[in-house]
Parts: C-alpha cells; structure tokens; sequence
C-alpha cells in the first residue's frame, strides 16, 4: 500500500501530536516492507531518522497554521495525486478538499471550540476544516473513547466511520533509568530537592494556577521539602499561570525549566516523586502515561480521557477542586505506601500501551477506509 501521512507537526518543538505521527510513521515502516510511505514535513522539521520513507519538505516556509494548511491544500494534495498514493491519513484535523484516494482523518480532542483554550483564528480554521473533514474522510481515527464521544455528539452522522485507536507509549519510555542516571541528570539541571512534577505547555487548559494553590496547601499543611517543577513551555494566554507562580508564598520552590528535549523527559520523570496533572480536558492524556511507565505516582483529573487511561493506576480528582487536589497530592507524597502501590499500579498499565498495537488497528482502519465508498 503506498501511504501518504501528513507530518506537518514534526517541527520542533515536539508536541503530542507531533509524537504521535512520528511514532505512527516508525511503525508503518517497521511494520511491513510491503507499505511505502510518503511523509509530508515542513521545512523546520529536523532529520527524523526514517530512512525507508519518502520525506516531501514544504517548498515555502510555513510559519504558523494557516500557511500550513495553504500548503497541505495545493502541492501536497498535487504530489499525493501525482504519486497515486493508495490512501492518505492527516494527524491533524484537516484533509485537502480534493485527494484521488481515500482518506483517514485523526482526531485528538475538539477542545479547539472551547473558547478558553485556543486563540479565535485557530478555532476558526480548525472549525471550519475539521467540519469539511469529518465529512469527507472515509473512516475517522479518535485516541480515546471520550473524544469518539465527542466527535459523534458533533457529527452524529459520522458514527458508523468512527474507529477508536489509543497511541502508545514512546519507545524512550520503555526502559526506566537507573538511579545513578537520574542523579546525574538532576545535578545537571540544579535540582537537589525532591520534586512535584507538572508536564506539559503552559496555557488554560493544563490548569497550572489550581496546581498552583493545590502544592501551596499542602506546603503549609505537611511541611513537605518539595519543590514544584513545571515542565514546558510558555503557551497561549498563561497570564494567570505565570501570575500564580510569581505571586506565590513559595515562588522560591516553584521552577518552570521550559521545554526539554524528549531524551531528558524520562530521566526528569523517574526523579519525581509525583506527577500532578490537573488538566482540564485532555483527548488521550500522554504525561500520565509516561510518569507510570516511569515508576512515578499519579494525581490527575477525573474528566475527559484520562481515567480510560490511568485506569485504577491513579488517583483522580476533579480538576477544579483545589482542596481535593491537594488532599490526593498530600497523600501520596506523605504515605509511602501508597506512593509504592501507585507505582507498582501505574506501571503495569502503561504496558497496555503500545506502538505495535496502535499500529495494527491503524492499519486495520486502513482497510476499512480502502473498502469504504467514495465520499460526495
């Protein structure tokens, strides 16, 4: 079968969706020789190591969405027809409006329509095409059933097109670093205390200034030694989070490295004593999956995906409960046999979660959409 996979997110900084589709990419060129796959990457985008695809780079920079979907619109549908591509598959919510062949739309989340969490243009965009898309996808991908919940409140008539494939975990995460390792990774970073770890871009919808008051209380309540490190980068409307960092009691304890390489996310998540992940609205949810992969304990949200994947594995509390969050935090960094239960929980689950599986459903919704009628 020859592939096109749209990997417009492959740029850096590598987010979830980013990973996502380099990791779908591996497994499509491991999983088979018989598939020859077509990446379409921006110019940004760094050399991935995928030696048996055809990488297509961007001819014109792309600097933010929009220009992006310029591009997937004209010269990549072009080269996909040129090329007769037997199916085209975008991680990114959009199709272009005319492919030769069938197609696979993923989708993550549709927290684009919330207007808390996205900027106005993008939502617009993203509404716009995703609408088109859905439509006129031959099968849709969702990472979590919340989301296919989501998508099919939306789009009732897509229903019987819509294929739930949860991502996997990112082969970094498979082996668990040493402790000498880890160490050596903290006294590189500076952080000689033990840590509260919060993982992701710094914007509304990961929730920071509840983390925030949460890890003040339990402060004051438990006089734990902890520092809370925060790990991405400044986002979209942070105001209130960097707010509420600056303005805290204990703005000394509270570090924000920005983003780090992901070789350095399992030695930053092995040195945690836990992970505290709030988040408001998730489509799958990496963080916790990859802190339990880890041997570190949960604390995170009851809503959205993230109790269909933190299964028992975690303790779950509603987002917006500052004194709940902070009870679950408390406990778990007070009570070390539940911190060692945790661990030993949240490790078995995120074996659950692989590449090689995702893979395989991915290629079986393939087939479906290769069988489905041509969409009007």
């Amino acid at each position: 079968m020859k592939i096109a996979l749209m990997g417009r997110s492959l740029r850096p900084p590598l987010t979830g969706i980013g990973r996502y589709t380099l990791n779908l990419a591996r497994g499509l060129t491991g999983e088979s020789r018989t598939h020859d796959v077509s990446l379409y990457v921006t110019r940004e985008t760094p050399l991935l190591g995928l030696d048996s695809c055809r990488v297509v780079r961007a001819s014109f920079p792309t600097p933010h969405e929009v220009v992006r979907g310029i591009w997937e619109q004209t010269l990549v549908a072009r080269d996909v027809s040129r090329t007769g591509a037997d199916l085209y598959h975008s991680p990114n919510y959009a199709i272009p409006l005319r492919l030769p062949c069938p197609s696979v739309l993923t989708i993550h989340d549709l927290a684009y329509l919330d207007p808390r969490f996205h900027r106005q243009r993008l939502r617009i965009y993203l509404r716009l095409f995703t609408d088109f898309s859905v439509r006129r996808a031959s099968r849709v991908i969702s990472v979590s059933a919340f989301t296919k919940s989501e998508i099919i409140a939306r789009y009732p008539g897509a229903a019987c097109k819509v294929s739930v494939v949860r991502s996997g975990l990112d082969p970094i995460f498979e082996r668990q670093p040493g402790a000498r390792e880890v160490r050596s990774f903290l006294d590189e970073i500076g952080q000689a205390r033990p840590y509260v770890l919060s993982v992701g871009s710094i914007e509304p919808r990961k929730n920071i200034p509840a983390l925030v008051a949460a890890f003040e209380r339990v402060v004051r309540r438990s006089a734990i030694p902890h520092d809370l490190v925060i790990c991405g980068p400044w986002g979209w409307r942070c105001g209130a989070s960097r707010e509420a960092i600056e303005t805290s009691p204990f703005r000394e304890r509270i570090r924000v490295l920005g983003y780090l390489p992901g070789s350095q996310l399992p030695l930053l998540y092995a040195g945690a004593d836990l992970l505290a992940y709030p988040s408001l609205q998730e489509g799958f949810g990496f963080p916790p999956l990859e802190a339990m992969a880890m041997g570190t304990p949960v604390v995170t949200s009851d809503t959205s995906s993230l109790p269909e994947i933190v299964g028992d594995a975690a303790i779950m509390v509603p987002p917006t409960d500052v004194a709940a969050l902070a009870d679950a935090m408390e406990t778990v960094l007070t009570d070390p046999g539940i911190a060692d239960a945790l661990t030993a929980k949240g490790y078995e689950r995120s074996r659950r979660f692989t590449w090689a599986q995702a893979t395989r459903e991915t290629l079986e919704v393939y087939r479906l959409a290769a069988e489905a009628p041509a969409a009007a």
